[in-house]
Parts: C-alpha cells; structure tokens; sequence
C-alpha cells in the first residue's frame, strides 16, 4: 500500500509548521522553495487541510500559516483521510461502498483486520509522536527531554 505524494508533503508541511515558535507564522512559498514542493500543490494540500481545524491561517503583508492545534492533538488518521480522501486497503472496504460479493468473499476478513489495524495505528498516532521520533533519531537514540 503506497500513500500519495500529497500526504508525504503534507506531513512534511506540518512538521514544519510544528517547528516553528507559536507566535510565528510560515508562508507557504517559503516552505515550497525549502522542501522542493510547487507552490500549487502545496496550497492544494492546505485546502484539503482546512476542514480539520488545525491550521491557523492570515492574510497580508507578514501573514502565512501556523499550527491552530498543539501537535499532540493531531491524529494521523485525521491527516491521512483528509489528504487521501480514503485510507482502506481495497476499495470494496471504502465508505458507502458495497461489494457484490461481501458474503461469500473469503479474504474480506483478512481486508477488514488490516483495514482496523492500519486506522488503528494511524489512529494512535500524533503529530507529536513524529517530531518526538525525529528528535530521537537526530541524537542518536540519546534523546533526553530537558
């Protein structure tokens, strides 16, 4: 199962916007330049964001984006199903789907337990444990909260 490029930038975008002081905001093109993202895609990515409430955005001279919820609040499964649109191994598990065959089907309860384990993990999964994750791995494994 490969997740779109429109996820992986996306997470890649948070994180960024997770970086930054609270009271600082990041404009987008500065963020395409840096990660080799086009802008266009980027704000396609912000638009498919907005209905989660975690981005805090303003207008004009000096505005750009910052975080409007703290890291540990932001699931993964949320970000994953608003970028992907859908996160389910094969399309007949897919909401408002149904597959002709769902009764004498012989895999779709192997399907359905990946299916709960995949949203399962991203469903336990923070923006915070990414960056605490990062951080680990920047130090070598040695990471010490201060």
């Amino acid at each position: 199962m490969r997740f779109s490029t429109r996820t992986r930038y996306g997470l890649r975008f948070l994180l960024r916007l997770a970086a930054q002081p609270p009271d600082s905001l990041l404009q987008l093109g500065q963020v395409a330049r840096e990660e080799n993202i086009s802008s266009g895609y980027l704000e396609q990515i912000v638009r498919a964001l907005k209905p989660l409430g975690i981005l805090r955005a303003v207008r004009g001279s000096g505005g750009g984006y910052a975080l409007a919820k703290s890291p540990a609040e932001i699931t993964m499964e949320d970000v994953f199903l608003h970028l992907e649109g859908e996160i389910s191994p094969v399309r007949c598990l897919s909401k408002g789907r149904r597959c002709q065959r769902e009764k004498q089907c012989s895999t779709r309860s192997f399907w359905k337990e990946l299916d709960s384990h995949i949203r399962g993990f991203l469903h336990t999964h923070t923006l915070q444990e990414i960056i605490e994750a990062e951080k680990r791995s920047a130090s070598g494994g040695n990471y010490v909260e201060l």
